[in-house]
């Protein structure tokens, strides 16, 4: 069945700010892409409808354009390239510009269904919701050329003649339409294969890495991502000091106990509680901030950790490593100093970032009930710290056995989770006297705490 794929990019891109057709999306265009699409479907012909006066498209592209006035709909670009058909047309994809990230893969699949067993329009589906492209007849496509009609009335026209690609694809539905449509596309092409979810629970802190320099563009990118986070009460009181140059580098991992993996890491993140920005924000207005209150401390701790495990999740979603470090409290004055931090702003944690050079054996977590209550809370069991110390005997044993051990040292793998926190956080707890000053410290930084 001789094709021709029609591309709708004669929008003006009010939302977006600019011509979307020929935004940079992850160093390729969209028309661009969806060109290759076609391409590799074995769409050799392509129509694309742009505005009047619009910028031209690169002749390397090897496209026909059709033009229209500006501040038309779909449908109008539609009836526009409807009537620029080649007479050999018999099927016809509609591809607008917008769903530039949907893969051959599901172009191919409407391209084997169209035709077949009645069916004149095929279209994808994702999670029960149909998308884009289509693939219409050239007789079902030439009902775009009633007045009035737009592509949705002729899809819905006969149910019958339609049939439907199931794809795990989300952007058949997604649109370039706004800034943070092409930031969330650009995240996308640098993402792994996983889910959100399925990268949650694949976790690992890794603690080696390779010397690759992160691009600053990926920096950018990753926490533009992560600032993202729920705020609460908007005040967005968090900042992150990204630490790439190595003198400072290694003078923050002398900060934090002296931690190799933050000299080895490209990037240390340090992710700050500030209420720099909002004293600002008092001072304009002839006030001060509320610095002494410990709900606002709160607050600001709650928006950095916030921001600080979208951070993490962003990174390795992008394949990358991550370690979250608490030491960043170990020395609050002295690293606050060398980050040139103002008054009212504190590391939180520290974060190191970079390409993973370890396969660390996940650690796993305590049972699941003891973390998930059901309307009220259930006092830990036996069963749970039963449970927990077996999680923590289990991964010692797989840990000594494929790895030799845990940072270059055996594990012992009779010591239970109990039995380490207690350890840690009862009344000997070197980590409880490591912080003592803490509080006083904060002090010194803005923070009252009264």
């Amino acid at each position: 069945m001789t094709a021709v794929a029609i591309v709708p990019a004669a929008g003006l891109g009010e939302r977006m700010g600019a011509d979307k057709a020929l935004l940079d999306l992850g160093g390729r265009t969209p028309i661009g892409r969806v060109v290759a699409t076609c391409r590799t479907a074995g769409v050799d012909e392509i129509l694309v409808v742009r505005r009047d006066g619009a910028d031209a498209l690169p002749a390397s592209l090897g496209v026909q354009v059709v033009t229209v006035s500006g501040g038309g709909e779909m449908a109008d670009s539609l009836r526009a390239a409807y009537l620029a058909l080649p007479a050999e047309a018999e099927s016809v994809l509609v591809f607008p510009v917008d769903h530039a990230l949907v893969t051959a893969d599901t172009v191919l699949a409407l391209r084997t269904l169209c035709g077949r067993e009645g069916c004149e329009i095929a279209l994808p589906l994702f999670r029960e919701r149909a998308g884009h492209p289509v693939w219409l007849t050239r007789q079902a496509f030439a009902e775009i050329d009633r007045p009035g009609a737009v592509l949705r009335d002729v899809v819905r026209a006969d149910r019958s003649r339609v049939r439907v690609v199931e794809t795990g694809n989300p952007w058949v539905h997604a649109d370039l339409d706004r800034p943070e449509d092409l930031r969330a596309a650009v995240c996308a092409l640098h993402g792994e294969p996983w889910s959100t979810v399925a990268q949650m629970f694949r976790h690992r802190s890794h603690r080696s890495y390779r010397r690759d320099a992160l691009p600053r563009a990926q920096i950018e990118r990753l926490v533009d991502a992560a600032r993202h986070a729920s705020t609460s009460s908007y005040i967005q009181a968090y900042a992150v000091v990204a630490v790439r140059d190595e003198a400072i580098k290694n003078d923050c991992a002398r900060l934090c106990g002296g931690q190799r993996h933050i000299v080895e890491a490209p990037v240390f993140f340090a992710v700050c509680a500030d209420l720099h920005k909002l004293a600002a924000a008092c001072g304009r207005h002839g006030t001060e901030v509320q610095a002494q209150s410990l709900e606002l401390f709160l607050q600001a701790t709650v928006d950095a950790a916030l921001l600080g495990q979208n951070l993490q999740l962003a990174a390795e979603a992008e394949g990358l490593g991550a370690c979250m470090i608490g030491a960043a409290r170990n020395h609050p004055i002295e690293l606050a100093e060398r980050l040139a931090l103002p008054p009212h702003v504190f590391v939180v944690f520290g974060m190191t970032v970079g390409v993973p050079a370890d396969d660390p054996v996940p650690r796993g977590r305590m049972p699941l009930a003891g973390v998930l209550h059901w309307d009220r809370y259930e006092p830990a069991t036996d069963a749970v710290l039963d449970g927990a110390d077996e999680v923590m005997r289990a991964w010692a044993r797989r840990a000594n056995a494929e790895q030799g051990g845990y940072n270059g040292r055996p594990v012992n793998e009779q010591k239970g989770w109990t039995e380490r926190m207690a350890a840690a956080w009862g009344a000997d707890s070197s980590y409880a006297k490591a912080r003592a000053t803490l509080r006083d410290e904060l002090r010194r930084l803005g923070f009252a705490l009264e």
